[in-house]
């Protein structure tokens, strides 16, 4: 899967539209990485990000979740190499404000919540239009579960050389969709 595939996977998954509505999407799409990429995030950042991510594409008994897939390593990568210094600022500042509203709703920090007090933490989210980072970490998750290998070929189907194009086919209910279809 190339940078368009990946992006236009995500964009479908997202249900947008253009991809200036993506984070980073111009600079990941340049293909221009930075000369030296600074780590953005610390560790503990990486670990809590992977959780969210967890929570927001949790393993099922069909398919491994967002951890399983790296997504924490995969939201470093992308906010530390392809978003704007304002972008940064932005997720950043929001994971801060994540932890404050970790505090008040529950009087723990954001790693020791359990997963139904995380949920319902990313469910407040998911209702504040003001929350931007949340809408960040949420597409980099789609996008990076869908671009990852298990995504792909657990979450979706894949064939490595598609065989002919078959237009017309029956599809029952509960068929997982093609990964190379999705672009």
């Amino acid at each position: 899967m190339n940078r368009r595939q990946a992006l236009h996977t995500m964009m479908g998954a997202l249900g947008l539209v253009s991809a200036t509505q993506v984070f980073g999407a111009s600079a990941f799409l340049s293909g221009a990485l930075p000369t030296a990429v600074q780590p953005v995030l610390a560790e503990p950042e990486v670990a809590l990000l992977s959780d969210l991510g967890e929570t927001i594409l949790p393993t099922t008994e069909d398919s491994p979740g967002a951890r399983a897939a790296g997504i924490g390593a995969f939201m470093q990568a992308m906010v530390s190499g392809y978003y704007t210094p304002a972008e940064q600022q932005v997720f950043l500042r929001g994971l801060a404000d994540l932890q404050q509203r970790s505090q008040a709703l529950f009087n723990t920090d954001a790693r020791s919540l359990t997963p139904d007090q995380r949920a319902q933490l990313l469910l407040t989210l998911e209702q504040d239009s003001d929350a931007d980072y949340y809408r960040m970490i949420k597409q980099l998750t789609i996008w990076g579960y869908f671009a990852s290998e298990v995504g792909a070929k657990q979450a979706l189907r894949f064939a490595p050389i598609p065989g002919r194009h078959e237009g017309d086919v029956k599809i029952d209910p509960g068929t997982k969709a093609w990964a190379n279809l999705l672009s």
